[in-house]
């Protein structure tokens, strides 16, 4: 009996020295790229008065006037700082990204400097006038478009407080993650078209003069973002272990985050309404 409990007595020890040897490294630090669809909401800027440009740009043009245009690609990368880990970890964290989608340029008549409009033909459709000629029966889509193309890119960018309630994979070996993160954005936008990075308009000043200005600006607003992820480190701990030991990774995860956006510059008129909400997925990793 006596060599018994010295037997357990030593594979106690033993477990309590290897328990030791493979504790995780600190966790300070965590890296996220995603990616997911993104249309702005920039038909619905206060400033544009109920003109569709976005729509008519950028949609369908076998689409009704005002519908939607289809969604483009937002990839996005996040750098946190995890300054708490208690019931949870909190941290705060930079996030920045990027959009851009192309279209064929309308037509601007050198003579009256308009271009072509897009307008609704009665029945909810499109119809299109030429300021050379106003008869909408005569002018088709192709009649309005050039060679050239028009490119709109926004670079949102977040300042962002989150929390992941990790305590079910900490403590009971449950690899969910849900989690929050909510914010301040400013989302930089600009157009460019074929023959330069950023376009012009022109405009006319207080006094009546003429001027051209750079068709690029930026919108401030809020952002949340709750999400679930999965520990994928938990399918294989002998590997993730032996990884965190060697350079330090403490975990990946697989996430689907919910992004809500209210980006239009807390509803002034010259900003344009880059708001969406929408779903993307990506990876973290957690240092």
């Amino acid at each position: 009996m006596k060599a018994f409990w010295a037997v357990a007595a030593s594979l106690v020890a033993w477990s309590s020295v290897a328990h030791a040897d493979v504790q995780s490294s600190p966790q300070h630090v965590m890296f996220e790229v995603k990616f997911g669809p993104y249309v702005p909401h920039i038909d619905r800027s206060v400033g544009l008065g109920g003109k569709t440009p976005f729509s008519d740009v950028f949609g369908d043009p076998s689409s009704g006037i005002g519908s939607t245009p289809a969604w483009g690609l937002l990839g996005q990368g996040e750098l946190d700082y995890q300054f708490f880990h208690g019931f949870g970890v909190l941290g705060v964290g930079l996030s920045a990204g990027y959009h851009s989608r192309t279209a064929k340029s309308f037509v601007l008549d050198p003579k009256s400097q308009k271009y072509c409009q897009v307008q609704d033909d009665g029945s909810g459709g499109r119809s299109y006038v030429l300021p050379t000629k106003p008869d909408p029966t005569k002018v088709t889509y192709n009649d309005c478009i050039s060679d050239d193309e028009d490119k709109l890119n926004v670079v949102p960018m977040s300042l962002l407080l989150s929390y992941r309630f990790d305590v079910l994979d900490r403590r009971f070996g449950i690899p969910i993650i849900p989690y929050v993160k909510v914010g301040l954005a400013y989302y930089a936008w600009w157009f460019g078209n074929s023959s330069s990075y950023v376009s012009t308009v022109n405009t006319t000043d207080s006094n009546g003069q003429p001027k051209a200005l750079d068709a690029s600006g930026g919108s401030l607003g809020l952002v949340v973002h709750p999400g679930l992820a999965l520990n994928l480190s938990a399918l294989d701990p002998s590997a993730a272990r032996a990884i965190d030991q060697e350079v330090g990774l403490n975990r990946v995860t697989l996430f689907v985050e919910l992004n809500y956006s209210w980006v239009n510059g807390f509803g002034r008129a010259r900003n344009l309404d880059l708001s969406d909400t929408s779903l993307s997925a990506g990876l973290g990793f957690e240092f």
